[in-house]
């Protein structure tokens, strides 16, 4: 039985993680998502579960906030998403490393629209003189 000990002792080692802590992208109010990733991902505190992203935007104009917390505070956070005035509150939490990089894409704004529907007005009139 004791020369088993030691091969024991070594099977339960290989299976006892030494901890990861979670890496989430953060910045305060920045208002270009690249910018905010810029730093790279920062290492959350043990007790920080979540990468949150808080997203606050109006027309083309936004301001981005990401950031390292636990699930319980992103989930409160999320209760307060809406719209209010023309401008709109989004949250958005994940749990793995570097999740929240993307989470922030620039809101379609009435600019960007415009310029959509330029571009396929432009499309229909060059295949009509085109047929």
């Amino acid at each position: 039985m004791t020369c088993y000990l030691p091969v024991l002792l070594l099977v339960a080692l290989l299976f006892v993680s030494g901890g990861h802590s979670l890496n989430c992208y953060s910045c305060s109010t920045n208002n270009d998502n690249a910018a905010c990733n810029a730093g790279g991902p920062t290492t959350c505190s043990a007790s920080q579960d979540t990468c949150a992203t808080i997203l606050l935007y109006k027309g083309s104009t936004y301001a981005v906030s990401k950031l390292c917390t636990t699930t319980a505070d992103c989930d409160a956070a999320k209760l307060l998403d809406g719209t209010t005035n023309g401008a709109t509150l989004l949250t958005t939490c994940c749990q793995s490393d570097g999740c929240n990089v993307n989470a922030a894409p620039r809101p379609v704004g009435a600019a960007h629209v415009t310029l959509a529907l330029l571009g396929v007005a432009i499309s229909v009139v060059v295949s009509r003189a085109l047929v």
